[in-house]
C-alpha cells in the first residue's frame, strides 16, 4: 500500500521532470527563472499524489528518494505555496521535509519552510532550524526567516540584527530589504534597539527603508502603551482615555479600571462588555515560558505529599524536581502581543432550551427523568452528552446537548472576530511570565480552599481561591477537571486533564499539577470536543494599533 503512494508521487514527480527537460532542455531551474513551473499543465494530479502521501503513508516509511523528490516539488510551487501549506498541516512530514530542505540547495523550499514554521506544532529542535535559514547565504531565505524569529526565537532577533543590517554581499536593493527585515522584526519583538536602528534608517536614507521606519515609528508610540512596561508605568488617567479608546474601535462597553492584585503580580487594566462577555485589557510582553528546575523549591507539605505517595507506591525515593519535569513544556522565550481576554471560562456544547423544545419533547424518557428530578433534593441532573436540568430560585433551567468538532468552534469564532489563545499565549494569561512552578511558588498552598479537596459549608456561593480572578483580572486554570482549549492545528488543552490525576487518586499537588502555567498542553486524539471537560476562552489580538 505504502509503496503505491510512494510510486505514484513518484511518477507524477518523473512527468514533471520530463516535462522541464523537453521545455527547457539542458538549463538548470535557475537558469529557467522567473515563474516557469506554473506552466505545468498536470500540477493537480501532483498536488493529489503529494497530499495522499501526506495523509497516507506514514512519514517514518520516507526514503531519501520520496524526501528528495518532496522538497523539490514543494520549491517548484513556491507561486501557490499550496504543497507548503497543506505540509503544514501533517507536523510529522512537516519536520522531516524541513529537515531535508535545510540540507538540501533548493533556496525556493527553504524560503517557504522558514516562512511557515510559526504556523505548524513543530518540536524546538526543529523550530531551531529557523537559524540555520537565517545563515543561509540565499538572500530571500535569510530574510524570510528573520521575519519569522520573533515567533520562534525571539531570544535571537538582536544577536541577528547587525549581520543583517551591514551586510554587503547582496545588490543595494536587497540590502535595503534585509535592513528592512531588522527594523519589522525588532519592532514585533518591542526591542530596546528599535530606536536605534529606525535612526540609521533615517542616516541610510532609501525611500522603502524610510517609509517603514516612518510606519513603524508613527505607530510605536501608542504600540508600546500596549506593553507590559509601559502600560503598568501609565498614570490611570491616561489609562482610562487608552481603553475608551480600545472600546470605541472594538463596540465595546468600557465598565471601568479595575486593580488587580495577586500572588507578586499586579495590574490595573480596563474591563469591557460585549455581547454579554465580560473582557479585560491584557498588556503584551516578551517573557519566559516553560519549566525545568524549581526557582524556590518545594515547600514542606507539599514535598510530604509527595513522599507519602512514593510509599504507597512502593517506589524507591525519587527526585520531585526531576519527575515534575517530565510534565511540563521545554523553556523557551515568547513574544506575546495585547489582548482583549474573556474573563471567563465558557461552555462548549450544551445548548440552552425551554422545557418543551421539540427535541426535548421527542425523547419521553428524558422527560421522566426530568419529572423525577423535579421530586428529589437534587440541584442538577445530566443525562451524558444528551440534556440537562438545573434547579435555579426561578425553577428550571434546560440544555441539550449537540455534538460539535474544533474546527467549527474555530469556525464560529472568526465569523465573530473572535479568536482562542495559543499554547504560549494560554501560559502567559495563567502565569504571567512566572519562572515557578505555580503563579503562586513552587509548592500547592494548602491553605487555599481547593475545589475536589474542601468543602465550602460556610459559604456555598463563594468561589474557591483558585477561581477568583488573577493578576490580569482572569478566572484560569483553577479546576483540573476543566481543560481549556487553545488554538493549535488539531485540539489541543491547557490548564485540565479532565481530572484523571485526581480520579487515579494522586492527591492535591499532582492533581492539581496540570494547572500550572508549564505544564505540556494535550494533543487530543481527535477533534471532537467533549461538553463535560472541554471550555473555552475567547480572546481579540490588537494587531497593529494605530
Amino acid at each position: 500500500m505504502a509503496k503505491d503512494i510512494r510510486e505514484c508521487l513518484l511518477e507524477q514527480a518523473r512527468k514533471f521532470h520530463q516535462w522541464q527537460e523537453i521545455t527547457y532542455p539542458g538549463k538548470t531551474t535557475e537558469e529557467i527563472g522567473g515563474v516557469w513551473e506554473v506552466d505545468y499543465p498536470a500540477w493537480n494530479d501532483i498536488f493529489d499524489a503529494f497530499c495522499h502521501v501526506l495523509t497516507q503513508m506514514n512519514v517514518e516509511m520516507a526514503d531519501s528518494v520520496l524526501m528528495d523528490e518532496m522538497v523539490y516539488l514543494i520549491a517548484r510551487d513556491n507561486e501557490a505555496e499550496g504543497f507548503i501549506q497543506e505540509t503544514t498541516s501533517h507536523p510529522q512530514w512537516f519536520e522531516c521535509l524541513c529537515r531535508r530542505a535545510s540540507a538540501s540547495n533548493e533556496s525556493e523550499a527553504k524560503w517557504q519552510f522558514a516562512a511557515y514554521l510559526p504556523e505548524c506544532s513543530c518540536s524546538q529542535k526543529v523550530r531551531d532550524i529557523i537559524l540555520d535559514f537565517a545563515k543561509d547565504p540565499n538572500e530571500y531565505v535569510s530574510r524570510r526567516a528573520l521575519l519569522a524569529m520573533p515567533a520562534l526565537r525571539p531570544d535571537c532577533v538582536e544577536q541577528f540584527a547587525p549581520l543583517f543590517w551591514e551586510r554587503n554581499c547582496y545588490s543595494p536593493e536587497l540590502q535595503e530589504y534585509q535592513r528592512i527585515a531588522v527594523l519589522v522584526s525588532l519592532d514585533a519583538i518591542h526591542s530596546d534597539l528599535l530606536p536605534q536602528y529606525l535612526e540609521r534608517a533615517k542616516q541610510d536614507g532609501r525611500s522603502y527603508l524610510l517609509e517603514h521606519a516612518k510606519r513603524i515609528e508613527g505607530g510605536l508610540s501608542m504600540n508600546e502603551k500596549l506593553f507590559r512596561t509601559q502600560f503598568n508605568q501609565m498614570e490611570n488617567t491616561e489609562k482610562q482615555a487608552l481603553m475608551e479608546s480600545l472600546a470605541a474601535r472594538y463596540d465595546m462597553t468600557f465598565l471601568g479600571l479595575h486593580t488587580f492584585d495577586r500572588w507578586g503580580q499586579s495590574c490595573t487594566t480596563g474591563i469591557f462588555e460585549k455581547d454579554g462577555r465580560e473582557f479585560v485589557f491584557v498588556p503584551g510582553d516578551t517573557v519566559t515560558l516553560g519549566w525545568e528546575q524549581f526557582a524556590v523549591g518545594l515547600n514542606q507539605e507539599s514535598r510530604e505529599e509527595l513522599d507519602y505517595l512514593f510509599q504507597e507506591w512502593e517506589m524507591e525515593p525519587q527526585n520531585p524536581e526531576e519527575m515534575i519535569r517530565e510534565s511540563m513544556a521545554p523553556v523557551r522565550q515568547a513574544a506575546i502581543g495585547p489582548m482583549l481576554v474573556g474573563r471567563e471560562l465558557e461552555e462548549l456544547c450544551w445548548e440552552p432550551v425551554k422545557i418543551d423544545d421539540s427535541r426535548l419533547t421527542a425523547h419521553p424518557d428524558w422527560l421522566k427523568e426530568f419529572r423525577d428530578f423535579a421530586w428529589s433534593d437534587s440541584s442538577s441532573l445530566t443525562l451524558h452528552q444528551s440534556a440537562r436540568i438545573e434547579r435555579t430560585e426561578d425553577g428550571f433551567q434546560t440544555w441539550i446537548y449537540n455534538r460539535t468538532d474544533y474546527n467549527a468552534l474555530l469556525a464560529r469564532l472568526e465569523k465573530q472576530g473572535l479568536s482562542l489563545p495559543t499554547v504560549d499565549e494560554w501560559a502567559y494569561l495563567c502565569g504571567g511570565g512566572c519562572r515557578t512552578l505555580f503563579p503562586w511558588g513552587d509548592g500547592l498552598d494548602y491553605s487555599m480552599h481547593l475545589h475536589w479537596f474542601e468543602d465550602m459549608d460556610e459559604d456555598e456561593n463563594r468561589p474557591y481561591d483558585m477561581e477568583e480572578p488573577n493578576f490580569f483580572g482572569l478566572s484560569i486554570a483553577y479546576d483540573p477537571y476543566m481543560r481549556e482549549v487553545v488554538q493549535a492545528d488539531r485540539l489541543t488543552t491547557c490548564g485540565g486533564d479532565g481530572g484523571c490525576n485526581i480520579c487515579g487518586g494522586l492527591g492535591p499537588f499532582l492533581g492539581f499539577l496540570p494547572c500550572s502555567p508549564h505544564c505540556k498542553p494535550e494533543v487530543q486524539e481527535d477533534n471532537e470536543l467533549n461538553g463535560d471537560y472541554d471550555f473555552y476562552r475567547p480572546i481579540i489580538r490588537l494587531e497593529n494599533y494605530d
